[in-house]
């Protein structure tokens, strides 16, 4: 009898054991690279080894040895953020957790002896005992394990994306800082000029102290302005550093110091609402959360009075010398605890997914409506500053020469003309830089480049409470 018991035992493992299987290296992460390099334009790093590492090193300091263009910010980006890398891990981790969820739990081996105290025969005890409910369920944990492997294939390709709009903004802004800081050294230079000239008026009896005193500030002032600006793009620069994951020697890379000009022609900003509905990775993983959470409702609900269900051989010989051998079931009776606590915290936390569904939704809508403002708005000022005031202050400044020339005006006015045109070319730099983190948060926002975007037919777009019970397909198809 303890042969026949080992030998059932042995193939109960046997069968245990063949349904094992090895976790995927990078699971699901092609998925998420095809995603990103179809938004961003660039691919995604999650180097595993050293071997990995190098290439990654590799292709880093070759990008960093020249000047870094948007594109080569972004690579660099995508391949050497560490915190990126760190959102990958939930990967790997999803997809441990996918692979647990289709092995059935170890069956238990259960032994005991019994010595008599006097004459007789030790009675021994073999059992082998198996979560048979764990059985059951297997398919329904495996189906919740895809969910979630879904749910965070989404959410790393979300992130990623999100990496790659914060590097855009700051590439933009850092520029923007840099550009302003050369325009304020213009500026520094005609107010030192100015200074210079009344103080030797002043000395020549020809200035009084006032209008000396006045250029002084004005001067003094502009300084001040300028070291604020150094400062400002210093933080800037950091913070590009930052999202690159760069330190030590690689921190001396190189950007050009002037802004992109505007494009001639924009992209079409219909349909943007109901695309980013369609496309927005994060809005898709709630999805999936939703979905997630309905199952988890339908077996708790479906298992509520069966919290423990046990099946199981056990062996014994009596005190007689004799063996037995036979079945046993251990099932937990719903006396006490009949689920109800289990169902309604399920019940609680479906409810509350759908509502940040929904929620998810209608902000992603305000959020592209918002960026589409300022965008349109930012492209406007900059286009009125570009045609319409940068001219104006030029033709004021070459009318102020032609006055001085004939002494119709004094050096200060003429000054403070091609002050006033400097300051408009600062101001002009400013709104393009606008213009461009506009542009990138639009990006953002819809979920994909504005020419990606533009590209796509507007999809049909369901009520925003009907969407948690759409039928989900995973990225890889």
């Amino acid at each position: 009898m303890i042969r026949a018991v080992g030998a059932r035992a042995g193939a109960v493992l046997l069968v245990i054991v063949a349904s094992a299987c090895t976790v995927p290296r990078k699971g699901g992460f092609d998925a998420v690279t095809k995603v990103v390099e179809q938004r961003a334009g660039h691919p995604v790093h999650w180097p595993l080894d050293a071997r990995e590492e190098a290439v990654a090193a590799e292709e880093v300091s070759k990008l960093l040895a020249d000047e870094l263009s948007i594109d080569d910010a972004l690579r660099i980006a995508l391949a050497n953020n560490h915190e990126l890398r760190a959102t990958c891990e939930e990967l790997g981790i999803a997809q441990a957790d996918q692979v647990q969820a289709a092995l059935f739990a170890n069956p238990v081996l259960l032994a005991s002896a019994r010595f008599p105290s006097g004459s007789g025969t030790t009675n021994t005890e073999l059992g082998l005992a198996q979560d048979f409910l764990d059985v059951l369920l297997q398919p329904s944990r495996k189906r919740l394990a895809e969910a979630e492997f879904e749910e965070a294939k989404l959410r790393v390709a979300n992130a990623t994306l999100e990496l790659a709009a914060d590097t855009k903004v700051a590439y933009y802004v850092l520029q923007g800082a840099l550009q302003t800081v050369a325009v304020l050294g213009k500026i520094t230079d005609a107010a030192r000029v100015s200074a210079e000239f009344a103080r030797r008026q002043r000395e020549a009896g020809n200035l009084s102290d006032l209008g000396f005193l006045a250029e002084a500030a004005m001067y003094e002032q502009v300084k001040v302005d300028l070291a604020f600006a150094q400062a400002a793009a210093l933080a800037d620069r950091e913070r590009l550093t930052r999202l690159l994951g760069l330190f030590g020697k690689d921190t001396e890379w190189r950007i050009p110091d002037r802004l992109p000009e505007l494009p001639k022609q924009e992209s079409a900003l219909e349909h943007l609402e109901s695309i980013a509905i369609a496309q927005r990775l994060d809005l898709a993983a709630a999805r999936y959360e939703v979905e997630k959470l309905a199952r988890v409702h339908s077996i708790t609900l479906r298992w509520r009075y069966v919290p423990l269900l046990e099946v199981g051989v056990d062996s014994e010989n009596d005190v007689d010398g004799g063996r037995v051998t036979g079945p046993n079931l251990s099932i937990a009776l719903p006396v006490f605890d009949q689920g109800q606590a289990r169902v309604a915290r399920a019940e609680a936390l479906l409810r509350q997914s759908r509502d940040r569904l929904t929620a998810l939704a209608v902000e992603i809508r305000s959020e592209v409506r918002d960026a589409r403002n300022r965008f349109v708005l930012a492209r406007a000022l900059a286009e009125h500053q570009r045609d319409v005031l940068i001219p104006l202050r030029e033709r004021i400044v070459a009318e102020s020469q032609s006055h001085y020339n004939f002494m119709l005006i004094g050096v200060y006015q003429l000054l403070q003309a091609k002050r006033d045109e400097v300051q408009a070319y600062r101001d002009y730099v400013e709104t393009v830089r606008d213009y461009w983190v506009a542009r990138s948060e639009l990006e953002r926002a819809v979920g994909a480049r504005l020419e990606l975007a533009a590209a796509r037919e507007a999809p049909a777009e369901p009520p925003p409470r009907q969407e948690e019970h759409q039928h989900h397909h995973s990225m890889g198809g």
